[in-house]
């Protein structure tokens, strides 16, 4: 009699041993460490740029009158309010955003976006 000869049942895809969390993928061990080592690079370089900012400075240009010392800021923070400058003669009337003083800055709504200077405006006392 003839023996049947069985087909040999399909083999399952072998996995080395010990790959952890790469058994479930079909690359190299050595490639995903890379990988892996790469992304942390970038992490740590992302967050070191990140600690070394120091925000953006603020100037005051009084215009004559007391000093005002200059702030450090994050972008999309309000301003803290400086103690108004004095000027022998004037009357104070707010921070500006332009030489001209056409522009107030508004120092309880708008945040700071950028590197600036505020000017002081001035009204003449009678």
């Amino acid at each position: 009699m003839e023996e049947l000869r069985k087909d040999p049942e399909p083999q399952e895809e072998k996995i080395p041993p010990f790959r952890g969390l790469y058994r479930h993928v079909k690359i190299s061990v050595k490639a995903l460490d890379w990988i892996i080592f790469a992304c942390i690079a970038v992490i740590l370089i992302v967050v070191a740029i990140e600690l070394r900012d120091p925000g953006f400075t603020v100037r005051f240009d009084s215009r004559g009158g007391t000093d005002v010392p200059a702030q450090t800021q994050m972008y999309g923070e309000l301003l803290q309010v400086p103690e108004p400058p004095t000027r022998e003669g004037y009357r104070f009337t707010g921070w500006y955003t332009d030489e001209s003083c056409e522009i107030l800055w508004n120092v309880e709504k708008r945040t700071v976006e950028a590197e600036m200077t505020l000017y002081a405006g001035w009204e003449k006392l009678e």
